[in-house]
């Protein structure tokens, strides 16, 4: 018997094993954790009651409750944090795939982060030119895995927009930027080890992190940015095995990293020998972007340039660029995940990229940008943001007196046929929930719609119960 069994302990989570069931004790106890969480039972940022209290409360071993912690730990269910306690992810019950957008509803579209398809009609017209060329039909076949002097001078090209100077021993094509996040997460980390990002970020990383097994983990801000010290946190608390960061207009939150930071930061990690994937997803939206982390970090930042979001969506491909020792484990990675991209794909941005026609739909995509910006100031511009005029999304902050929380807000737009994001859908850990949403300002491609999206933003933003 137990001898903390009785009722009246102070404990946040008394959870009641079935002993009939055949399941092993630690699944059980996972999977009651898993359960309580997602039915509200267990609410985000409680601390749960130490392991070997909770071991002696049930009569278990306390080697079953560390192995369940584990397990739910890799499941992103909970977080530990050394010297304070486990507790409940705030992002346990949140759902981490964004809805992709559907041209058929009638939804004002200021969720997901799609580019104007008009713009697209630059490469959909090259493409067609392509369906010309005689040898087209091997356009069909697989990839090379040896890239070409073509394709190589395009990806440096590209990389050279972003500051990176690369060579063919270090580029690598991945068939989008989740493909490549999945891919380095998958060749440089295992089972068990955790990773360091800001407190609120893409869930593709997320979900990446969770199938893989591996643990993503919050940095602290201090004096209300990245420091040494946010850094030196999650070394100690966490013994992290490397970052993720997202330096320009980070999603969601749309910071953009000053340039001591980013030095700092690649300094911290060549100090310490912590690789690092730097996600370059909105830099290229900025006319003259700062040098990426990467520029000051020879040996451990793993950089990711997407090609759908600044050039079209259906475009899927990513060009990476990859630190010597990282290079054949990420490339091996790759190749065992999709072969290559496909041909058609790496033809078509190679000759647009060489030809100079995505200079073209660049300086479009940032006409464009500035705009959408420019009536968005008009509009909202006395509600609190971040974000700025080549920013693609803006970071809503509501209202110290509102008393809505994010998800609240959501759904209310969605009720009034606006879709946005609430902070919980890319909350990390157990960081606390900003008061806040993501707006995307690029993908409502009706001028009219956006316009009369933004102002039913406003008017909720001001709506007091």
């Amino acid at each position: 018997m137990p001898v903390n069994s009785f009722e009246s302990y102070p404990m946040t989570w008394k959870p009641v094993l079935d002993k009939n069931s055949s399941k092993p004790i630690y699944i059980m106890l996972s999977d009651l954790l898993k359960e309580d969480i997602l039915n509200g039972i267990l609410t985000p940022g409680t601390k749960l009651p130490p392991q070997r209290e909770l071991a002696d409360y049930l009569d278990i071993n306390l080697s079953t409750v560390t192995r369940a912690f584990k397990l739910c730990e890799q499941r992103g269910l909970i977080c530990s944090v050394m010297g304070s306690g486990t507790f409940a992810s705030s992002d346990a019950a949140t759902r981490g795939m964004l809805v992709i957008h559907d041209a058929r509803e009638k939804t004002i579209e200021m969720g997901a982060i799609l580019p104007n398809p008009d713009i697209s009609e630059i490469a959909t017209d090259y493409l067609k030119q392509m369906t010309k060329d005689p040898d087209f039909y091997k356009l069909l076949q697989y990839a090379s895995t040896d890239y070409d002097e073509l394709q190589v001078k395009a990806a440096k090209r590209w990389l050279g927009y972003l500051k990176i100077d690369s060579d063919k021993e270090h580029i690598a094509f991945s068939t989008g930027s989740q493909n490549g996040i999945f891919s380095v997460l998958a060749s440089l980390f295992k089972e068990g080890d955790k990773i360091a990002t800001t407190e609120v970020t893409y869930p593709g990383l997320k979900m990446a992190a969770k199938i893989l097994g591996i643990q993503v983990v919050p940095m602290p801000y201090y004096e209300g940015k990245l420091t040494r010290k946010s850094l030196e946190y999650v070394d100690k608390n966490y013994n992290i095995s490397g970052f993720y960061f997202i330096p320009d207009f980070n999603n969601p939150s749309g910071e953009r990293m000053d340039l001591e930071t980013r030095k700092m930061i690649a300094a911290y990690c060549e100090e310490k020998h912590r690789p690092f994937l730097e996600d370059g997803i909105y830099t290229l939206f900025q006319p003259e972007p700062l040098p990426p982390i990467s520029h000051f970090s020879k040996q451990y930042g793993i950089f990711i340039a997407s090609v759908s979001k600044i050039m079209s969506p259906g475009l899927r491909l990513a060009v990476l660029h990859i630190p010597g020792e990282f290079r054949k484990p990420v490339a091996d990675t790759l190749y065992a995940m999709e072969i290559t991209p496909p041909a058609l794909m790496m033809q078509l941005f190679t000759r647009l990229v060489n030809s100079g026609k995505f200079d073209r739909i660049r300086e479009l995509r940032i006409a464009e940008l500035v705009e959408r910006n420019r009536l968005f100031d008009e509009i909202c511009g006395d509600c609190d943001t971040v974000g700025n005029t080549y920013s693609p999304i803006r970071w809503l902050k509501l209202r110290e007196n509102d008393k809505r929380v994010p998800t609240r807000f959501e759904q209310e737009m969605r009720e009034k046929g606006v879709r946005i994001y609430s902070a919980e859908r890319f909350v990390v850990g157990n960081a606390a929930i900003p008061k806040a949403v993501r707006v995307s300002l690029i993908s409502e491609h009706d001028p009219e719609k956006y316009e009369r999206g933004l102002r039913l933003l406003k008017e909720s933003y001001y709506f007091s119960e």
